[in-house]
C-alpha cells in the first residue's frame, strides 16, 4: 500500500472525527468537558511528538541518501525511538487522533476516535507488518521479535531525542 493512501487514512480520520466533534449533537455534561478538552491536549502534543521524533529519526538513520519528501525507509531503523517500538509514528497519529475527539469533549467524536484507533492497530499489525517482512525478511524478522510494537514509555522519547541529537549518524 502506498504512502498515500496511508496518509490519507490518517488525514481523513482527523477530519472525521473533529467533524464530528464540531457537528454532532454533545450529550457531554459541561462539567466534565473541561477535563475532556485538557487531556486531549495533552494526548495530542504526546502524538505530534512520537511523530516528530519518528519521522525525522527515520529520515536520518533510515535512508542512504537523504532526499526531500516522505519515502520508504532503505533499511530498518533501530535507533532511538526504533530501539523501543517498532511504531512510533503511528502510535502517536493514534494519539493525535484520540486527543482531536478529546478537545471537542463529543462523546460520539470519542467513540469514532476509538474506532479509527482499533482499524490503525489492526492495520499495522496485520497489513503494514506483512509488508516490511516482504520488504526486509529476515532482518525485520529478528527486530520484530524483539521490540515491542507500541510503549508509553517516556524514556522511548528520551531516546529518541539523544538519537537525534548524535552527529554521528551511521554512514553507508
Amino acid at each position: 500500500m502506498g504512502i498515500v493512501l496511508k496518509f490519507a487514512f490518517w488525514v481523513i480520520s482527523w477530519i472525521a472525527i473533529a467533524a464530528t466533534g464540531v457537528y454532532v449533537p454533545n450529550p457531554v455534561p459541561m462539567e466534565f468537558r473541561a477535563f475532556l478538552t485538557v487531556s486531549g491536549i495533552f494526548l495530542l502534543i504526546y502524538g505530534l511528538t512520537l511523530n516528530a521524533i519518528a519521522g525525522r529519526t527515520l529520515k536520518k538513520y533510515g535512508h542512504f541518501e537523504i532526499t526531500k519528501g516522505i519515502n520508504k525507509p532503505d533499511r530498518i531503523v533501530t535507533a532511538g525511538i526504533y530501539s523501543c517500538m517498532r511504531h512510533p509514528a503511528q502510535f502517536g497519529s493514534i494519539f493525535f487522533g484520540i486527543g482531536i475527539s478529546l478537545i471537542t469533549a463529543n462523546i460520539y467524536a470519542i467513540f469514532l476516535a476509538s474506532w479509527y484507533a482499533f482499524l490503525a492497530i489492526y492495520f499495522i499489525i496485520a497489513i503494514e507488518e506483512r509488508e516490511t517482512i516482504a520488504n526486509f525478511g529476515e532482518e525485520y524478522c529478528e527486530f520484530l521479535s524483539k521490540t515491542k510494537p507500541f510503549t508509553f514509555s517516556l524514556n522511548c522519547i528520551k531516546k529518541g531525542v539523544e538519537a537525534l541529537k548524535n552527529r554521528n549518524a551511521p554512514k553507508f
